[in-house]
């Protein structure tokens, strides 16, 4: 492939980790807010699987980045 296309597709990776981060943060009530609804696990659990959803999409771009260096 084209050096500039996984370097744009690592780009691209980089973006989905911070909009899915983001999005998270948005969309999810505070913990304070989760506790008082018995809800405190759950809210562990689902952060737990952004942050690993984030991790995955960093090492996929570093990855790509990683891939276009010359032998």
């Amino acid at each position: 492939m084209n050096r500039t296309v996984i370097i744009l597709a690592a780009i691209v990776c980089v973006g989905i980790a911070v909009a899915n981060y983001l999005l998270a943060q948005n969309l999810m009530l505070p913990l304070s807010v989760m506790k008082e609804r018995a809800g405190g696990m759950p809210w562990y659990l689902t952060w737990a699987m952004v942050w690993v959803s984030v991790a995955c999409s960093l090492a996929l771009g570093g990855f790509l980045v990683a891939s276009t260096r010359k032998k």
